[in-house]
């Protein structure tokens, strides 16, 4: 009797998960044919509407900056899984507040493209690499989520990984759930009325949030051309609109290609940083794309600017202790709190180096450093150590009773109100961020940020400072020269 009852229990246990499996193939196949998914090869879609630049917030309690998209266009091949992106942006707000290269003169184009495991830009009608260079991999990764954030290309990821379907009741209506998990993210969609996509949520692991989110929101459905498709989109991201495009052009099925270009194809992996070079005694500078500058004491080193992410601050603190070696790193100063600048803090902090920063990013940090760390876990979530943090508010002063180090916060400042840069008065050495990155050809036209560099620029003429070496994050090591030609010849008025 017992052994009836054991194969009863394991007969309807199979019989149910076989009927769920039923169930979530059905609503799946159901969706696919609504939305026009099953024989779907390739899609275009064109339109209009704003963008926003993740990371680069004025301050941590503002939007990310809104620019105008007066052209867009995303470019699909879902059997090549590649993808195209297409957008025109031209400034929006005034006054210019926070990054994403505002304000912009003119417009600016902006293309990326993915396919499989290649990323790369096109400028000037060339295939150039992205700027990072970690593991271009998980760049093209990152891109290629785009197509799984349309309808279509949902209900295609759902039914390749297996997805779970279930039914939920939400304010009293009945809720149509699909979910699904790959390698670092997973995925659910709520299925609307006529099964159609009508918002999607992904989970990611950032180097500065933790676990976050982006949402893909679908209304304005169509039929275009057998398939259906939404006319309005919105993305969010980090609790902010990312994009919102209204959608005036589907093309079903284009012919299209997207090939990898022989250079990114053949490109040799660079590494994540060079090797450490010397400014002055105990001075060293880590040649990369965003750099780090690190200081020497008496008794410990300070690191100037945790940029990117915690791969490339731990390049940089292994090679900054084969250059200095026997002391440890204490201080990590940071110069503002754009995503780009903080994105490799954590790694410090997880060391036990103090974090010097702005006052007013104390609190902000420790807000976006509060939440689960369960997608992507790094360092200092595997350490269970506390950050520490120290603000700055005018100027703070470090010094062992040989060398001196001055960081100054210039206030008023469009990029970011927290600003600080760093003078080291022996050495007439002055390190900053973002203010003035040195070009890389001639201007014939007035840099993105003009009025940011004449404001940081006018700041250190009043403080009078003697500087033999300018140190952008950004650009090549130059003099104070650079800026002064830039601001004297685009500046109406000099550099008042």
């Amino acid at each position: 009797m017992k052994k009836t009852l054991a194969l009863i229990i394991a007969v309807a246990a199979l019989t149910s998960v076989s009927g769920q499996a039923q169930d979530s193939k059905a609503t799946l196949d159901a969706a696919a044919k609504a939305l026009g998914a099953t024989n779907l090869r390739t899609l275009e879609y064109s339109g209009s509407g704003y963008d926003y630049v993740f990371g680069q917030a004025y301050h941590g309690t503002t939007p990310w900056p809104r620019f105008n998209v007066p052209a867009y266009t995303m470019t699909i091949d879902f059997a090549a899984n590649a993808a195209r992106d297409d957008k025109r942006r031209v400034q929006l707000e005034n006054p210019a507040l926070g990054g994403g290269f505002q304000p912009i003169f003119g417009e600016m184009r902006q293309i990326w493209v993915a396919s499989g495991q290649y990323a790369w830009d096109v400028a000037g009608g060339n295939a150039v690499a992205p700027r990072f260079r970690d593991d271009r991999r998980a760049v093209a990764a990152g891109r290629l989520e785009q197509i799984t954030l349309t309808p279509q290309g949902f209900i295609k990821a759902a039914i390749a990984n297996n997805a779970t379907v279930r039914t939920e009741n939400v304010r009293g209506k009945t809720t149509t759930l699909v979910a699904f998990t790959v390698p670092g993210a997973r995925y659910e969609g709520t299925l609307g009325e006529g099964n159609v996509v009508e918002r999607i949520e992904g989970w990611f692991g950032s180097p500065v949030m933790g676990d976050t989110t982006i949402e893909a929101i679908f209304t304005d459905y169509r039929d275009v051309n057998g398939i259906k498709f939404p006319g309005h989109i919105v993305q969010r991201q980090g609790g902010y609109p990312l994009l919102d495009v209204s959608v005036t052009d589907v093309k079903v099925n284009p012919a299209i290609t997207i090939d990898v270009p022989e250079n990114i194809r053949n490109a040799k992996p660079e590494p994540l940083i060079g090797t450490p070079e010397r400014l002055a005694e105990g001075v060293w500078w880590v040649p990369t794309y965003a750099k780090s500058v690190a200081v020497e004491f008496r008794d410990h080193i300070a690191i100037i600017e945790a940029p990117e992410h915690e791969p490339q601050s731990v390049a940089v603190m292994e090679a900054i202790r084969k250059a200095i070696p026997n002391k440890p790193i204490r201080y990590v100063i940071n110069t503002h709190s754009h995503f780009d600048h903080i994105g490799g803090l954590r790694a410090y902090a997880a060391e036990g180096a103090t974090i010097v920063t702005h006052r007013d990013n104390v609190p902000y940090y420790q807000q976006l450093w509060a939440g689960s760390w369960t997608l992507s876990p790094d360092r200092l979530a595997k350490s269970g150590r506390a950050p520490v943090f120290e603000g700055v508010l005018g100027s703070r002063t470090m010094t062992d009773g040989s060398r001196s180090m001055i960081l100054y916060h210039y206030p008023g400042n469009m990029h970011n109100p927290g600003m600080l840069m760093v003078y080291l008065p022996k050495e007439k050495i002055l390190i900053e961020a973002d203010s003035f990155s040195t070009p890389a050809a001639p201007l014939t036209a007035p840099p993105n940020g003009l009025a940011n560099m004449r404001h940081w620029y006018d700041f250190v003429q009043s403080l009078k400072l003697d500087v033999d070496v300018l140190v952008p994050i950004h650009g090549a090591i130059t003099t104070m020269d650079a800026p002064k030609n830039i601001v004297e010849r685009f500046s109406p008025n000099g550099t008042r």
